[in-house]
């Protein structure tokens, strides 16, 4: 989490690095179980920053391992064999 003061007032950046928090591992392997215990984790404290800030949050720019969907991250589409996209040639 980044916070700073902004022109129009303090602003706050919250980032993820994990894989924890989607559906396929970084390896493109899906991890349901994971990502079932930890993705509700990951929405309940956005849903505390907007509460603090008072504020609805904006989506950030998507990257190679996803993007903002509401209080998460996206899923993408699996391949034909269940496997998501292999993204550690991206780490």
């Amino acid at each position: 989490m980044s916070v700073a003061p902004g022109s129009i007032g303090a602003w706050a950046e919250p980032a993820v690095y994990h894989d924890i928090w989607s559906w396929f591992d970084l390896s493109g392997r899906p991890h349901p179980e994971v990502h079932n215990r930890n993705a509700p984790r990951l929405a309940d404290a956005l849903r505390e920053i907007t509460s603090a800030f008072g504020v609805e949050p904006e989506p950030g720019e998507p990257t190679h391992f996803g993007h903002t969907v509401g209080f998460g991250v996206s899923t993408p589409d699996a391949d034909d064999n269940g496997m998501g996209l292999d993204l550690t040639d991206h780490l």
